[in-house]
């Protein structure tokens, strides 16, 4: 690759890595629920986009594919987590309050990764379920069954809740 090009790649992931850092490392910490790892998920998210970012040349679909591999280091974070550490909730990080009712947080907390994504990907970020399961790397239909399953554990949680 021409030292051009190489400069016009790294002025393109500088800007791309700026304008999105932000969000994914929200993103990162709805699913992990852990300040730390979601730094840690972010930070190999640039790392890995930075060596496959010739492999996207459009652009524009440059932050969701950013977000697509985001999606997918938390998961396999979550999988590791999940298979090596059973933490109790007393030892866990506080977790950021994503509403401003305590009991929808409470609930939000008790889905798996996959339905905090999807849920996370849906309604806050706007995604259609069709590009939720692209991001997440799984069919369409198991995006619906992951949200449909997510939204009735959140109207069970709240109905206890009450």
């Amino acid at each position: 690759m021409a030292t051009g090009a190489i400069g016009s790649d790294l002025a393109a992931f500088e800007q791309t890595v700026r304008a999105n850092t932000r969000p994914l490392y929200s993103l990162a910490l709805s699913i992990l629920n852990n300040q730390q790892e979601a730094e840690d998920a972010v930070q190999d998210t640039m790392v890995i986009a930075w060596g496959r970012w010739h492999s996207v040349r459009d652009q524009e679909r440059r932050p969701a594919w950013l977000k697509r591999v985001c999606v997918h280091r938390c998961l396999r974070v979550r999988r590791r987590l999940f298979a090596v550490e059973r933490l109790s909730e007393r030892e866990r990080d506080p977790r950021p309050s994503p509403t401003s009712d305590p009991d929808l947080d409470r609930a939000f907390q008790h889905l798996s990764p996959h339905q905090r994504a999807v849920v996370r990907l849906h309604y806050h970020d706007g995604y259609s379920l069709d590009e939720c399961a692209t991001l997440m790397g799984c069919r369409p239909g198991t995006a619906r069954s992951h949200l449909a399953r997510a939204l009735a554990s959140l109207r069970l949680e709240l109905a206890n809740a009450e």
